[in-house]
């Protein structure tokens, strides 16, 4: 069985983003330490709707559900969020 590896990318701030914007720095490949399953519903996800609407094509979407691994700084960084924001209803943490 493969390692499954984080699905988030890499965020390289600059040191003068008025100038030179957070850089991508292309996909995680650090190992998956957990999973964040993610109900988009319109409400539970708190996207206030958004997500239940095709950016490109403008049609509404039907729910869907996103699934995120996390490699251990993403899942502190995601801890970190739920505590500024407070828990969402619609997501799901399982640790691998």
């Amino acid at each position: 069985m493969t390692a499954q590896t984080c699905t988030r990318r890499i965020v390289i701030p600059t040191f003068n983003a008025e100038f030179v914007p957070e850089e991508d720095g292309g996909r995680c490949t650090a190992l998956a330490v957990a999973r964040l399953v993610t109900e988009h519903d319109g409400e539970k996800c708190g996207d206030g709707g958004l997500c239940l609407l095709d950016p490109e094509e403008g049609l509404e979407l039907d729910p869907w559900k996103q699934t995120e691994l996390l490699c251990v700084d993403h899942l502190f960084e995601h801890e970190r969020a739920v505590a500024e924001r407070g828990p969402l209803v619609g997501e799901t943490l399982t640790r691998l």
